[in-house]
């Protein structure tokens, strides 16, 4: 087929929107294809796949016509049936009290208006980056996979309780929904559902750990890396499955402490304290080596009513506490994942100025990685895609295959900058951005371009950002980097308001920061705040009008990044050696900078420190812009 996924952004804009999404279908063809009937499939990494995006009936792409479907700024995360009045949705950001919602689309479309909003409160922004990174996000989780007894266990149909990777966001009297149908090996159209309950009890988690010492038959103490979650009565079971012995289940009567550290890369030193660890009801009956795995189920969470379905590990367990009450109660059923629309809302979901041919609800994009697939009428796979890494492999187009140590195959790059990011929540989906982002998307250059590799015909926006402040009337801005940008290449600056067009005239090198203390005439190691795009033999510029010289990076030094409770933070002690001593003094705050990039024309407005410089914005529904 010459129908392309052409061009598709996951997280751009604004740090208010971070699911401003969208996926373009391109017909590189000279006759129009009839896409009644056909499906787009995507899914974030390591998610189950719940539903597919279904193109309505008599859908025509006109020869070299485009087709866009953008994702809503809500959808429905479980189906909703007809009668009901309370929705449980991908997100309510910036939803209002006595809005007007549409819910689904086509002959299935409702309009309501909301009567009411529940949105569990957030916890603060530097103890939930800390348990993000431990657990994952508040109010998700999976069913427990314990090793080495797995490594999938099933929760069989009647059950009141499931062990799961995590209960923080979870609450009694909460619906709670479990996934259900996953398949092993997973089948390349297999699609899961959930069902929906109500949790009676919140315990603990599941926790993997493993002996940080050699325990001896006959030892009713065991010392172990971890005593998070373990509860009296537990029962563990020790050692690795081996032929004829080795195995046993112990029961716990009395948790302490964990050892000093964990063992993992050697034994603990005389000095070092091995821990209480754990009690245990009768003698071990085999020895076990230190550093074999172990691990405790939890006490899980308790539901009601009992389990319809099996359950297997690593399925999603989802809380629903976000919801919207309708006004009325629904006419008819919808599935899950379709579109729970607010136009009002004008900070999620998709914001372009191309109106989209098709809405969806969700899922919302993976930042990091995700895949998406195309399909015919019949099934057939017409197109696909990996983002960000190897997702699902099957589904990489043509030969994927990269050479070479640390490769990991050919795939789409994702079209965002994390590491502009900073930990805290910036808007719905995870977290947030302090800054703005940059509005990047993955395409096709030129579009339809098609030889079966996407790490080659797929291109992204080139960026960087402003290293200092550029006033009203300069020919040069100091940048974060260099490049790939070229002579005579426009250049947008700015992402928001205010942005302007320009063109280069010259490129020449990248940094820009400032003393961070003052310095000497004659001194050859001075204090700088940043030293993004500077470079060992670079000359830069000290200072500014008749007091400025030129000077030469001999050495520069790189403290590592400091951790504290809610990321990572900033860079202390950075210094530059130059090759020669300085001419004059210079006070803290002195800006130093590369001799960055020259402009045809100069600025009309002023532009402060780290602000974007982006050579193209995306184009949905429209020819694609990229630099080669």
């Amino acid at each position: 087929s010459p129908v392309k996924i052409n061009e598709f952004a996951v997280s751009s804009g604004s740090p208010d929107n971070m699911t401003h999404s969208f996926i373009e279908l391109y017909n590189a063809g000279d006759k129009a294809v009839d896409l009644s009937g056909w499906s787009l499939t995507h899914h974030p990494t390591q998610m189950p796949i719940f539903s597919s995006v279904e193109v309505p009936s008599g859908t025509q792409l006109p020869a070299r016509g485009f087709y866009l479907m953008a994702l809503a700024n809500s959808g429905l995360v479980v189906p909703a049936s007809k009668g009901e009045s309370t929705l449980y949705v991908r997100t309510t950001y910036d939803m209002k009290v006595g809005d007007t919602v549409q819910i689904d689309t086509g002959s299935a479309m409702e309009s309501r208006k909301i009567a009411a909003i529940d949105t569990p409160s957030e916890p603060e922004p530097e103890q939930d980056m800390r348990r993000w990174r431990r657990r994952g996000p508040r109010g998700e989780a999976t069913v427990w996979q314990p090793l080495p007894d797995g490594p999938v266990i099933t929760i069989k149909a009647g059950s009141n309780n499931i062990p799961v990777s995590n209960v923080e966001g979870f609450e009694v009297g909460q619906k709670m929904a479990i996934g259900y149908g996953a398949t092993y090996p997973t089948v390349a159209q297999a699609i899961e559902k959930y069902e929906v309950v109500t949790i009676t009890e919140v315990g603990k988690p599941g926790t993997q750990g493993w002996l940080s010492m050699d325990a001896k038959a006959g030892d009713t103490n065991i010392k172990v890396s971890s005593t998070e979650n373990i509860s009296v009565g537990d029962k563990i079971r020790l050692d690795i499955d081996s032929v004829g012995h080795g195995i046993e289940t112990v029961t716990v009567t009395k948790v302490g402490t964990a050892s000093v550290r964990n063992t993992f890369r050697g034994p603990l030193a005389a000095d070092e304290d091995p821990g209480t660890g754990l009690e245990l009801a009768e003698p071990l009956k085999f020895d076990h080596a230190s550093n074999m795995p172990f691990s405790a189920r939890g006490t899980g969470i308790t539901f009601e009513p009992a389990a319809a379905f099996d359950h297997s590990s690593n399925e999603p367990v989802l809380a629903l506490g976000t919801s919207i009450t309708l006004d009325k109660p629904l006419a008819q059923d919808h599935e899950i994942h379709a579109v729970v629309r607010d136009e009002k809302v004008k900070t999620a979901g998709y914001q372009g100025t191309a109106r989209p041919d098709q809405w969806f609800g969700g899922p919302a994009f993976g930042s990091q990685a995700g895949n998406m697939v195309l399909r015919d009428a019949s099934g057939w796979v017409v197109d696909s895609l990996n983002y960000g890494g190897m997702v699902d492999p099957w589904a990489a187009e043509g030969y994927q295959a990269t050479s070479g140590a640390g490769e990991s195959g050919c795939y789409v790059q994702t079209p965002t900058m994390d590491m502009r990011r900073r930990f805290g929540f910036g808007g719905p989906g995870g977290p947030g951005a302090s800054q703005e982002s940059p509005n990047k998307s993955a395409g096709r250059y030129p579009d339809g371009k098609d030889t079966d590799t996407n790490c080659q015909d797929f291109l992204i926006q080139q960026d960087t950002s402003l290293a200092l402040a550029a006033n009203a009337g300069a020919k040069n801005i100091k940048v974060s980097s260099v490049g790939n940008f070229v002579v005579g290449q426009p250049i947008i600056i700015g992402t928001s308001q205010g942005s302007e067009q320009v063109v280069i005239e010259a490129v020449g090198t990248a940094g820009g920061t400032t003393l961070s203390s003052d310095v000497e005439a004659g001194a050859t190691v001075i204090s700088i705040d940043d030293v993004q795009g500077f470079s060992v033999g670079q000359t830069i510029m000290i200072g500014s009008g008749t007091n400025r010289e030129k000077a030469v990076i001999a050495v520069i030094t790189r403290p590592r990044r400091r951790w504290g409770p809610g990321g990572p933070g900033d860079q202390q002690g950075i210094t530059m050696t130059l090759a020669m001593p300085l001419k004059h003094a210079y006070a803290q705050g002195v800006p130093i900078s590369g001799s960055g990039i020259t402009l045809a024309t100069a600025l009309k407005g002023t532009y402060d420190s780290g602000v974007l410089v982006i050579d193209y914005v995306p184009t949905p529904g429209a020819s694609n812009r990229y630099t080669p």
